[in-house]
């Protein structure tokens, strides 16, 4: 968890007065949680720290909503949205999903499909396996250019 939170605090940044790119202090990050109205959780610089140093290992799951909170609205449009479970989740594949998923066209293309019926949804997925395939090669076409 230490590991995600860090690397939150190295990509997710702002802009100072100089135009320079600048990281989040945890002190910044454990006062804006702690004042945010939109929910009653409050974290410490201390206790931040010890998060961020893997001292402390078991967060309440609304200290890790108020965090993620604090960088989901503060992330680059292009990076994958941030949720508490981006701190519990350890499997690759479900990062990948995330990262898929914040490419607009992929979510058009993912929510149109939810309100297709189970035959049309079995239609498109054909449709892409045909698009999926590599181009035939020569060898397999017999055509030999020699």
């Amino acid at each position: 968890m230490a590991e995600r939170l860090n690397e939150l605090f190295a990509t997710v940044t702002w802009v100072d007065q100089q135009g320079r790119r600048r990281e989040y202090s945890t002190p910044q990050v454990a006062r804006a949680i702690s004042d945010d109205p939109a929910h009653d959780t409050t974290v410490s610089r201390v206790y931040l720290a010890t998060l961020r140093s893997g001292t402390n290992t078991n967060p309440t799951v609304a200290v890790l909503r108020a965090i993620a909170r604090f960088f989901e609205q503060r992330r680059a449009d292009e990076a994958p949205p941030i949720t508490a479970s981006y701190f519990l989740d350890e499997d690759d594949e479900s990062q990948e999903f995330r990262r898929q998923l914040a490419d607009r066209q992929v979510r058009m293309i993912a929510m149109r499909a939810g309100n297709m019926t189970p035959a049309v949804r079995r239609q498109v997925l054909q449709m892409l396996d045909i698009l999926d395939q590599p181009a035939s090669d020569e060898s397999t076409t017999g055509q030999d250019r020699g």
